[in-house]
């Protein structure tokens, strides 16, 4: 079993890593005015796209990993400083909540790559038995942990592939 966990640990790194390598590409040389584009009133623009992924992230692992978010343990929330709710994730955001979703692009990749770090550190202890763990009762059929793993990378891999999609028509 213990092969069977050190495989399973490695495809969710791989899959994890590959999230942050596409931080790190929609990062270098982005400009405030690119991150805050948006192609629509109604689109989400580089830095929402970004800063969401990292929020959604953050939150369902720190609960499926019993410890904290790092947004609020480090002070991302502070150095953010976002007129939003604390804990807010940007789950249902309408156009005025997106504008207000405004960071320079390393303030982004600093705080995804502290997420990252927590992701990291949950997934070296991953095992079949914990993938198995029910997470959430308010689904039917529960969700358990390996599900929850699925749907953040499932999630944040749509966010960031439009955030590159607007970086690659933003003026």
């Amino acid at each position: 079993m213990a092969n069977a966990d050190a495989a399973t640990q490695e495809l969710l790194r791989d899959a994890f890593t590959r999230l942050i390598e596409h931080v790190d590409e929609l990062a270098d040389g982005l400009t405030d005015e690119v991150s805050d584009y948006r192609p629509t009133p109604n689109a989400n623009s580089i830095a929402w796209l970004i800063w969401h992924s990292a929020r959604v992230q953050d939150i369902q692992l720190a609960h499926v990993a019993g410890v904290e978010q790092v947004w609020i343990r480090d002070g991302w929330v502070d150095r953010f400083g976002l007129d939003l709710p604390r804990n807010d994730t940007g789950y249902g955001h309408g156009p005025d909540e997106v504008a207000k979703v405004k960071a320079p692009a390393e303030l982004l990749r600093g705080y995804y790559h502290a997420v990252h770090k927590l992701t990291l550190e949950y997934i070296a202890s991953v095992t079949a038995d914990e993938l198995a763990r029910v997470v959430d009762t308010n689904w039917d059929p529960p969700v358990t942990a390996g599900a929850r793993l699925v749907s953040i990378i499932d999630d944040c891999a749509q966010h960031l592939g439009q955030a590159a999609y607007v970086r690659g028509i933003a003026p």
